[in-house]
C-alpha cells in the first residue's frame, strides 16, 4: 500500500529517456562494499566543510516522474539554498540537479550531472586507481538536500538514492554511494555504472583500481 501511494503522490509522465539504473546489492555485498570504502578513508570519515568564500551556486532541478506536491518539496528555499551552499565552490553553475521517480519499480533518485567544465575539485587518480572519495562532497551535499526534503516534508523521500551521473561522448558513468540507510553520502560506492553495466573496483590506500579499460573511462567520465 505505501508503494502504491508514494507512486500516486509521485506519478507524472516523462518522456525522456533514463539512463539504465545500477544493479541492486543484496544487504551482505552492500555492507562488504560500504566497509572497504570506509577502510580506505580511514575512521575519521566527517562531513564535508563549506568553501570559504565560495558564492552559491545556481540550482536548475530536472523532474522526470515526480508531481507536482513533491516539486515543491524539493523546490523549498531552505532546501535549495542547503544545496547551493554545499556545492559552492565546487561545482561550476548551474548545477544541473535530476529528481525521478520510476513508477514502475517504485524507486527515486537524485543526482547531479557533471556536464563538461563542471567539476572543480580534483579527483586524484594513480594509475588504475581513482580516488573516488574525492567526490564525497558533492555526495554529501546532495544527502543532505534529500534528508532536508525528507525530515521537513515526506519522510519517504529519505529512501531515494543519490548520486552523480556524467556523459562524455559514448560514455556515461554513474557514481552512487554506500553506507548504512539513509547513506549520508560519506561514503562513494566502489561500483560505477560505466556504460550501462555495473563495474566493481578494489578499494586501495590509493582509491579503487578497476580494470584498466574501465578506469580510462571513468577518468574520462571526470575530466574536468
Amino acid at each position: 500500500m505505501t508503494r502504491v501511494l508514494l507512486a500516486l503522490l509521485l506519478a507524472a509522465c516523462s518522456s525522456e529517456p533514463e539512463p539504465p539504473p545500477p544493479a541492486e546489492l543484496d544487504a551482505s555485498e552492500a555492507e562488504a562494499q560500504a566497509e572497504a570504502v570506509a577502510a580506505q578513508q580511514g575512521p575519521e570519515t566527517s562531513t564535508p566543510e563549506p568553501v570559504v568564500g565560495a558564492e552559491p551556486v545556481e540550482i536548475v532541478l530536472v523532474w522526470q516522474g515526480i508531481g507536482n506536491l513533491h516539486r515543491s518539496f524539493f523546490s523549498s528555499a531552505d532546501a535549495v539554498s542547503l544545496l547551493s551552499t554545499g556545492l559552492a565552490g565546487r561545482v561550476e553553475g548551474p548545477a544541473n540537479v535530476y529528481v525521478r521517480h520510476d513508477n514502475a519499480e517504485f524507486v527515486g533518485s537524485i543526482r547531479l550531472q557533471l556536464r563538461p567544465d563542471t567539476l572543480r575539485i580534483e579527483v586524484g587518480s594513480e594509475g588504475d586507481a581513482i580516488a573516488l572519495q574525492d567526490l564525497t562532497p558533492l555526495t554529501a551535499a546532495l544527502a543532505s538536500f534529500r534528508s532536508h526534503v525528507a525530515s521537513h516534508f515526506d519522510f519517504r523521500v529519505e529512501s531515494f538514492s543519490v548520486g552523480l551521473e556524467s556523459f562524455r561522448g559514448p560514455h556515461s558513468c554513474i557514481f552512487g554511494v554506500a553506507g548504512e540507510h539513509p547513506p549520508d553520502g560519506l561514503l562513494v560506492s566502489p561500483c560505477v555504472v560505466v556504460d550501462g553495466k555495473e563495474r566493481c573496483g578494489e578499494a586501495t590506500s590509493r582509491g579503487v583500481r578497476f580494470d584498466p579499460d574501465v578506469a580510462k573511462t571513468i577518468r574520462t567520465c571526470l575530466d574536468r
